[in-house]
């Protein structure tokens, strides 16, 4: 299948290893099926380009996060919980965190990809929303089930860079188009927080309360 990056140089051969650890789903490449979301991703730098690859994913270990059921909910939250909250909200949610890694916490050493949701700088309101208590359980799933937050595949593992394969790359001019995407982004997150009914919808504190300890 092929799959896009959006980087600020041309990356023929991608290195094992390298990368931002603090990523949603640690250290590892991450890739879209998304050709718009690839050149929306390059068009941050002043000099951008999409990258296409062609990745196999024949004999790999694969999980999958992209059903929008709740536990698929819980399970990204908890993998979030590890990655991207910064040390200020580790310290000020830490039973929430520490709840959600304790409950729904998966080892990704096992797997070689993780096709799951995406949680960029634009939409991890989203997460770090629910987490705080501003967002609904309900909110959360609606924006992943209508594809707000997108969809990524992320190779972990040395045998998942072996099945991926170089095909071409792009050139992307700056059009204004991600500033635009996060302001959207923005308004739209803000838009359903002022829509949710905070009696009938399950918030954090909620859904703790219905798995227990």
């Amino acid at each position: 299948m092929k799959l896009f990056y959006g980087a600020d140089k041309i990356i023929k051969s991608p290195i094992y290893g390298l990368g931002n650890p603090s990523n949603d789903y640690g250290l590892g490449l991450y890739l879209t099926p998304s050709l718009d979301a690839a050149k929306l991703w390059a068009e941050r730098f002043q000099e951008g380009y999409v990258m296409t690859y062609e990745v196999d994913l024949d004999g790999l270990k694969v999980l999958t996060l992209d059903h929008a059921t709740e536990e698929d909910v819980l399970t990204w939250l908890a993998l979030l919980a590890k990655n991207r909250f910064d040390k200020v909200d580790r310290i000020r949610y830490q039973t929430e965190l520490d709840w959600l890694t304790r409950k729904f916490s998966i080892d990704l050493s096992s797997y070689d990809v993780v096709i799951g949701y995406r949680a960029d700088d634009s939409y991890f309101a989203y997460s770090s929303g629910f987490i705080k208590g501003d967002v609904s359980m309900e909110t959360l799933e609606r924006a992943m089930i209508i594809g707000k937050l997108g969809q990524q595949y992320v190779l972990l593992s040395p045998t998942a860079f072996q099945h991926l394969r170089y095909l071409k790359s792009d050139k992307i001019s700056q059009s204004g188009s991600y500033q635009e995407f996060r302001k959207q982004a923005l308004d739209e997150y803000h838009a359903l927080r002022l829509n949710e009914d905070l009696f009938a919808n399950h918030f954090i504190r909620d859904i703790m309360r219905k798995y227990g300890k």
